[in-house]
Order: structure tokens, then sequence, then C-alpha cells
């Protein structure tokens, strides 16, 4: 199986990094209006490292999770984190999502987290998802819109880091934008009952001088690994990319400084 340019790598960095992230977005995000009951089947369609399945897992002792990834690499690497937290009972599989392992009507839920992003097609792994669903079942996915991470004071340097990092996004065959269109594609793919939500955070000094620290490091972390492959793979300038993410690093420190972002969920039933 080829396994597609994933634009952030497999280290073993990134694998404690989306460990990291989930538990960042735990309460804010991924357990936000979620409510799995005991006995039913989820599967996460990308699950990468399995951090999502260990926070749903905790979270959902007595619901049965599955997950599904199409690298090798991070499916085993997510069944040892899955097991030394004591949940490796969770299905795992390596495949793609566009041909899911399944059969029909096997979940009542599909959870989609960061996913669809990094899809140059996501249309026929939603008809996937719908297709392993139960009628009436749910597909839940979460997704940014990478032109929406917003600075106060504004910086050229910022902007040419975020514009570059939106073009790497495309160049990998994904979709800096995916978060606005998730409802679009629910409905193009046949769910019913079809919400796509923005959920916005924004913070700003001095009222929320260490949220803003927490989220700046958290968005630095997945932002600086990315420099070098916009260097090289785009030809930018690697001295202005690096002046803009630290421009980033210091909001907290600038008088006024601030912050925002969007972050969408959307859901639709299977019919």
């Amino acid at each position: 199986m080829s396994v597609p340019e994933y634009l952030h790598g497999y280290a073993p960095e990134e694998q404690q990094r989306l460990i990291d992230q989930a538990e960042y977005w735990r309460d804010d995000l991924i357990l936000r209006d979620v409510e799995f009951k005991p006995g039913e089947r989820v599967l996460e369609i990308g699950c990468g490292a399995g951090a999502v399945l260990g926070v749903l897992g905790r979270a959902f002792p007595k619901t049965v999770f599955s997950g599904i990834d199409l690298s090798e690499e991070q499916i085993q690497f997510a069944q040892s984190y899955l097991k030394e937290i004591g949940q490796d009972e969770t299905e795992l599989a390596v495949g793609d999502a566009a041909k899911l392992p399944w059969d029909d009507s096997t979940f009542d839920h599909v959870f989609g987290i960061w996913i669809i992003e990094h899809l140059k097609e996501p249309i026929p792994v939603l008809k996937e998802v719908s297709r392993v669903l139960r009628p009436g079942g749910r597909s839940i996915l979460n997704e940014v819109d990478y032109t929406t991470f917003k600075i106060w004071p504004e910086n050229g340097d910022y902007d040419y880091f975020l514009t570059g990092l939106c073009d790497l996004f495309t160049h990998c065959g994904g979709n800096p934008k995916a978060g606005r269109m998730l409802g679009v594609l629910l409905e193009e793919s046949g769910f019913e009952q079809c919400r796509n939500e923005p959920w916005a955070k924004h913070f700003f000094n001095p009222a929320s001088t260490a949220t803003l620290r927490e989220f700046v490091e958290y968005v630095y972390r997945f932002m600086e690994p990315a420099i070098p492959r916009m260097s090289a793979g785009l030809g930018l300038d690697e001295s202005r990319l690096r002046a803009g993410l630290e421009y980033l690093r210091s909001l907290p420190k600038v008088p006024g400084g601030a912050m925002t972002m969007i972050v969408y969920r959307a859901t639709g039933m299977a019919s």
C-alpha cells in the first residue's frame, strides 16, 4: 500500500505531539457535545497514533472503539500506546478510509478529527463512512480553517508564514480550508440533517495572557517542523518563515497581543 505524503510526518516527536494535542483539545473539542452509550460501536478514521482514541476510551469505557489509519507505523505506535493506558481491546486496522474493511451498518458513530484537511478527495471517504454506519448513525467531523489563525498586532512575516503553510497543505494534497466545507461535503456524500458549527478560540493580553501563551506554544509546536518543507518544497525564504513564527511566539509579551482561530464541528446522519 502506498501511503501519500503526510504533512507532519511520523517521527516519535510527532507521535508524542499528537498525544499532547489530544489532551489539549480534550474538553474544548473532542468531548464537547459528544455522548456515546455503553455497547455502541465507534470508529475513528485516520486515528494516527491513537491519541484521540485514548481520550474517547477513557471518557466512555463501556463503548467499543475501532480505528483505522493508512500508516502501519502509526498503527503500531497506537497499539503500544493504547495497551499502555489500558485500552488494548481497541480494534485497530491498517487501511484506506476510502475502502473500509467493515461490513455495512457496523458502527453507531464515526469520528474524524484533523483528517479531512489531508484528503485531496474526501467524498469517497465520507461515502464509505456512510456505508459502515447503521441507518441513523452519526458522523462527527472536526477541522480547522488555517486561514483563520489571525494575530494582533499584524505582522508581515507571520502573514508570509501562514500563507506558506496553507500552500504546503495544498502541495501535500490536502485542503487548509477544509473546516468551512464540512457540512457541504457531508451533504454531497448523502448524509442527512447535516450541521457545521464554528467554534472560535480567542485570547488576548492582559486578560488571558496565560491561555494565550499556552495556545501560542501549542500552535508553534506543530507549525515549526513544517518550515524546512516549506523552504525546500515551495522555495520560500526560511529566515522570513522563522521570523514570522518567532513573532507569533512573542505575542504573550506584546501589549495588546491577541490570537484567534476557528475550529468546525460537523455532524450528519446516515440514511
